[in-house]
């Protein structure tokens, strides 16, 4: 009995769906791809040649130039952070990251 009822209660899946809520059917295509349409021309579905292709790039506007990390803080003081290559009494290099605040006085 107890098989019979859970196998009922999987059979019922609830109320209809809305049709607003349905899936849209895909519009068929006027000519499939590779038949011939009324006039006797095959429809050829591909993608443009050049589609995964990047233009030319603009010089002007991506010109090489330095990069700055920079950012506002509060109200007109500014923080940057840079990275330095010193020396050691003994010769060694010594790389240092800088972080520099600076405020209009």
């Amino acid at each position: 009995m107890r098989l019979a009822m859970m196998m009922a209660m999987q059979a019922i899946s609830g109320p209809p769906i809305p049709p607003e809520l349905r899936p849209v059917k895909p519009t068929p295509v006027a000519t499939p791809c590779g038949e011939p349409d009324a006039g006797g021309d095959i429809v050829v579905c591909a993608r443009a040649r050049g589609a995964d292709r990047l233009g030319p790039i603009d010089t002007d506007r991506h010109a090489a130039r330095p990069l700055r990390a920079e950012t506002g803080l509060i109200g007109s003081i500014r923080m940057s952070a840079a990275a330095e290559q010193g020396t050691l009494p003994n010769g060694q290099s010594a790389p240092r990251a800088m972080l520099h605040l600076k405020m209009p006085f």
